[in-house]
């Protein structure tokens, strides 16, 4: 179950990027403002999902394993959001 809630929230944490994004851009047409917005998104679900990672298990390598996993995630997100608003942006 917990492997679950700890790709949900990478999982989660995509799409909610992605959506937020192309409204933003939709509204406001300015692609930095939206990936600064999907930056901030990311980073906040993924930080509050490393505490609970890093609280939750007892192995100490399992901790770091998982909060670099989810800082991974983070730059990996970031990457995809930046291609998507550029290429939604034209």
């Amino acid at each position: 179950m917990k492997l679950i809630i700890f790709f949900g929230l990478i999982v989660f944490s995509l799409l909610g990027s992605l959506i937020l994004s192309k409204k933003d851009l939709k509204y406001r047409k300015k692609p930095v403002v939206a990936i600064t917005k999907a930056l901030l998104v990311n980073i906040v679900i993924l930080g509050l999902g490393s505490i609970w990672w890093f609280l939750t298990e007892t192995d100490g390598i399992s901790q770091g394993m998982g909060v670099m996993i989810y800082l991974g995630s983070i730059a990996g997100i970031s990457l995809i959001d930046m291609v998507f608003i550029y290429i939604w942006n034209g």
